[in-house]
C-alpha cells in the first residue's frame, strides 16, 4: 500500500503540472495552445499503468510460489475497506469533473482511482477466498481478473491520447449534426462545405466555409457569423471557431 500511494502521488503530480501547462493560453510559439501537454501525459500514464497491471499480476505469481501471504486477514481488510471507501469517493468527484470539463487529465485521474478501488475490492476478494478455502490460487485468479480492468482503462487512455496527438476529429456522427447546427442557424446559410475538426484536450478546433443566399453585405454576413460562432460554443464552450463565408454557388 505504501508503495501504491507514493505512486499515485507521482502521477496526480504529473497530471497536475500537465493540467497547468495544458491550460496556459496561446503563444507566439503555440498559436493553437498547449492542451496537447494533456495527450503526451495521457500517453505516458497509460503505458505506466499497463507496467502497473503486469506487476500485479507478477507479485500474485511471486506469492504463490513462495507461498506467501496475508496472515491477519481481519486487520488487512479493515485496512483495506477504509483505502477503498476514500479512493471511491475520489474516484466519483473526478468522473464528474472529467465529464464537465472533457479533460483527459482529469479523466486519466478519475481512472487511476478507479483502478486502484478495483484493486483493493480483489484483495478483500482475495483474502475472503483464500482464507475461506484454504487454496492460494484464488490470489492468482483475483489479480488476472484485476489486471485485464487495469489494461482495459490503460487502453482506453492510450487510444484517446494516440488520437488526439494525431489531430482525430469529431466523429461523423457529431460532424453531421454540427453540419445541421449550421444549416437551421439562418435561412440565409444555404450550405456548408470544408468541414474540418480537431480535438486537443478539452479544446475543439473547427473551421468550415458557409454559403449565403442573396447580396448580404459584409456587415450582416459578418454579424450572422459571429452569432453562428457562439451558438456553436453554447454546444461546445472549448471551441475555437474560424468560420468562412461565400456566396451561394461558390
Amino acid at each position: 500500500l505504501a508503495l501504491d500511494s507514493t505512486l499515485d502521488m507521482l502521477m496526480s503530480a504529473l497530471n497536475y503540472f500537465a493540467f497547468r501547462e495544458a491550460s496556459k493560453p496561446p503563444d507566439a510559439e503555440h498559436a493553437y495552445g498547449h492542451g496537447k501537454v494533456e495527450s503526451l501525459a495521457g500517453l505516458f500514464q497509460s503505458l505506466f499503468i499497463m507496467l502497473s497491471g503486469s506487476f500485479v499480476v507478477y507479485e500474485s505469481v511471486r506469492r504463490l510460489l513462495q507461498g506467501s501471504f496475508v496472515s491477519e486477514i481481519p486487520l488487512g481488510i479493515g485496512v483495506i475497506v477504509f483505502s477503498g471507501i476514500v479512493t471511491l469517493l475520489l474516484s466519483w468527484r473526478l468522473k464528474v469533473l472529467s465529464k464537465r470539463n472533457r479533460s483527459l487529465i482529469l479523466g486519466t485521474e478519475k481512472a487511476h482511482y478507479a483502478m486502484d478501488f478495483v484493486s483493493y475490492v480483489g484483495v478483500i476478494a482475495a483474502l475472503v477466498l483464500v482464507g475461506w478455502t484454504g487454496r492460494a490460487t484464488w490470489d492468482l485468479v483475483v489479480s488476472i481478473l484485476v489486471a485485464a480492468y487495469i489494461f482495459k482503462e490503460a487502453i482506453h487512455i492510450l487510444t484517446r491520447a494516440v488520437s488526439e496527438l494525431l489531430d482525430r476529429g469529431l466523429s461523423n456522427t457529431d460532424l453531421n449534426t454540427m453540419r445541421v447546427l449550421i444549416l437551421r442557424h439562418h435561412p440565409s446559410i444555404v450550405g456548408v462545405h470544408n468541414l474540418r475538426s480537431r480535438v486537443v484536450g478539452n479544446l475543439l478546433f473547427l473551421d468550415f466555409h458557409i454559403e449565403i443566399r442573396g447580396e448580404a453585405d459584409f456587415k450582416k454576413a459578418h454579424d450572422m457569423t459571429e452569432s453562428l460562432i457562439d451558438k456553436i460554443k453554447g454546444h461546445h464552450p472549448n471551441a475555437d471557431v474560424t468560420v468562412h463565408f461565400d456566396p451561394e454557388g461558390e
